[in-house]
């Protein structure tokens, strides 16, 4: 709480004119909204590039904060949103799945084959997983499982439901088995 109240009483500086006072929020949060759009975009010059966006946006838009959220929550929308806007004017390449094509057979076959592999490999593998799916399950995976992130501060970020939040996630959860079972079953293919 001590944290959100620091982040108010800059806010406020800001708005009364003192535009030096945006620095600090800038310098407490660079960290974690590069994170998050290197994360979305996958180049570290895209990241910049929407990290600067963000910040620029947040800084014309403050007044508009109203401390419903904490500012974490709000900051992380607008660099969501500015990743989909610039990820919307590139090509897609992204694989559609069914969700009724994950089986339980598949599963276990996929977690024993996953089990064997080494921690570099399982990162490789989760993140063309994570790669393949949609902007959005892609957010609100990276902010849970990434960004340790709870489901009403998701919730808040996506500007959904809690409850509309757990189905999207369960079903990006889904969608990403089925991509690292083909993966997997692939691997095993060519090894043999």
């Amino acid at each position: 709480m001590v944290e959100h109240q620091q982040d108010n009483i800059y806010i406020t500086k800001v708005l009364e004119g003192d535009r030096n006072a945006f620095a600090y929020l800038v310098d407490k949060y660079k960290t974690m909204v590069y994170s998050l759009a290197l994360r979305l975009m996958k180049d570290r010059e895209e990241a910049e590039e929407i990290s600067q966006d963000a910040f620029i946006k947040a800084y014309q838009s403050l007044a508009s904060f109203r401390g419903k959220a904490k500012f974490s929550s709000w900051l992380y929308r607008i660099v969501y949103n500015t990743a989909i806007s610039k990820l919307r004017q590139q090509p897609a390449g992204r694989v559609s799945l069914d969700e009724s094509d994950i089986a339980d057979t598949l599963y276990i076959e996929s977690k024993q084959n996953y089990d064997t592999l080494s921690a570099g490999e399982r990162k490789k593998y989760l993140e063309k997983a994570l790669d393949s799916l949609d902007m959005d399950e892609k957010m609100l995976v990276i902010l849970y499982y990434y960004e340790e992130r709870d489901l009403d501060e998701i919730a808040t970020i996506a500007g959904l439901t809690k409850t509309n939040t757990k189905v999207k996630l369960f079903r990006a959860r889904k969608k990403m088995l089925v991509v690292l079972q083909s993966y997997l079953k692939e691997e095993t293919y060519n090894l043999l």
